[in-house]
């Protein structure tokens, strides 16, 4: 005899098909609705745990849902669940603003006095080419 996986009541009547065709049965007592032999796949932590190490790889997630065989709509929930249980600042040590001035001061310095001798040689380079069109135009 049928019975309800919910609350085990043998008071269960046909309630049409599902869409892939199955029958698809109805619980009188609870009013849980079910199928006999459900093909839905439970996804084991071992494969949450590769599914994981796939996505650190950045891996497209079509290519994860045909590798891992799951749907890319359990995917997208999965990782979404990820993103909301992730915090929000994850720990980042960010430096404080006088420590970040002092970093950006010191390398400004040091591009400031990479540039000098450039701009010197350029300058005496223009003066050269200057000099030399004077005396063609002589």
């Amino acid at each position: 005899m049928l019975s309800c996986p919910s609350c085990k009541s043998n008071a269960v009547k046909l309630n049409g098909h599902i869409h892939n065709g199955k029958q698809n049965h109805l619980c009188k007592s609870c009013g849980r609705q079910f199928v006999l032999n459900p093909e839905k796949k439970v996804i084991s932590e071992q494969e949450k745990n590769l599914i994981n190490r796939l996505l650190l790889e950045r891996i497209s997630l079509a290519g994860i849902a045909r590798t891992m065989e799951v749907s890319e709509i359990w995917l997208q929930g999965y990782l979404s669940d990820l993103y909301a249980s992730s915090p929000d600042d994850l720990n980042a040590a960010l430096p404080d603003q006088a420590s970040m001035d002092t970093y950006l001061d010191d390398k400004f310095d040091e591009f400031v006095y990479s540039i000098a001798p450039l701009k010197k040689t350029l300058q005496r380079l223009s003066l050269q080419i200057h000099g030399k069109i004077l005396r063609h135009l002589k």
